[in-house]
């Protein structure tokens, strides 16, 4: 349950009322000295990200692109998936130990709190339409009468929910969500359900780890419209001369193709930057 949530970390900020996103922290909590720059930073990631060696791999460019060196620290995970204490953890990493936190969803217009900066993305990652029928081609071609599987509170399960919401009954396939990534994959081999809308990390992942799910391939997602999700990182706002250092690295390892040959290594057909 916990594979999206730093994808959706800020959506979450910005979603909370008013007095949600005051912080409960007591202040003895908070290290008021300031940590001195030298030459590296505290680079920070949650634990179970889909993402996490991509991002770690990215984390280690801009690095060396800025002659530091990256300290990693693991950070969260096992939070519930409404996001109870996610924040309240992450300001006070913000504010303690890192000095960046990757894998954030950097989406235009994304409502971001007051504490943080965002980067510019790093990469665009899509959500996958999989199926194990080699005669499809397009979600077009799989019958109304049989189900697909989606990653539930995804950014793809959301995108097929408000397309089948504007349809005749008929004209949509019955959704079925599921959590555990390795039995929906189970569900598609074994036929009981048609295919599985899931964010492509997932999908590497399962390719790295299962041999029978080489009988899977992606297919468009037509007539649902595509969905992605643009990856970045998150920096504490008092920081603005390190965020703007970290964009203009972004910058220069997309330019020079450092970004995509990451994407090709983990297997994502995603772009860089954006």
């Amino acid at each position: 349950m916990r594979q999206f949530l730093s994808a959706f970390l800020l959506v979450i900020a910005g979603m909370l009322p008013a007095q949600a996103q005051t912080s409960s922290i007591p202040p003895e909590e908070f290290d008021s000295t300031s940590r001195l720059a030298g030459d590296s930073i505290n680079v920070c990631f949650d634990r179970t990200s889909l993402g996490r060696t991509f991002d770690e791999d990215v984390a280690r460019a801009i690095g060396d692109a800025l002659f530091l060196r990256v300290e990693v620290i693991e950070g969260f995970g096992g939070f519930p998936l409404n996001g109870d204490a996610l924040l309240d953890e992450v300001t006070l990493a913000m504010n303690n130990t890192c000095d960046v936190f990757m894998g954030v969803s950097v989406s235009p217009n994304s409502p971001v709190s007051d504490a943080f900066s965002i980067t510019r993305p790093y990469a665009t990652v899509p959500f996958v339409l999989v199926v194990a029928d080699p005669d499809w081609q397009s979600l077009n071609d799989i019958p109304k009468s049989r189900k697909l599987g989606t990653a539930i509170a995804s950014m793809g399960e959301m995108a097929y929910i408000t397309w089948a919401q504007q349809q005749p009954e008929n004209q949509r396939w019955v959704r079925l969500p599921y959590a555990d990534f390795d039995l929906m994959t189970t569900r598609v081999l074994d036929g009981s359900i048609a295919g599985m809308i899931l964010w492509q990390p997932a999908l590497a992942r399962i390719l790295a780890t299962r041999p029978d799910a080489q009988a899977l391939h992606v297919i468009d997602t037509a007539p649902v419209p595509p969905s992605e999700t643009r990856v970045g990182a998150l920096v504490s706002s008092r920081n603005s001369f390190l965020r703007s250092q970290i964009d203009e690295a972004i910058d220069a390892l997309v330019a020079d193709g450092t970004i995509a040959g990451l994407l090709e290594k983990h297997g994502y057909t995603g772009r860089a930057g954006e």
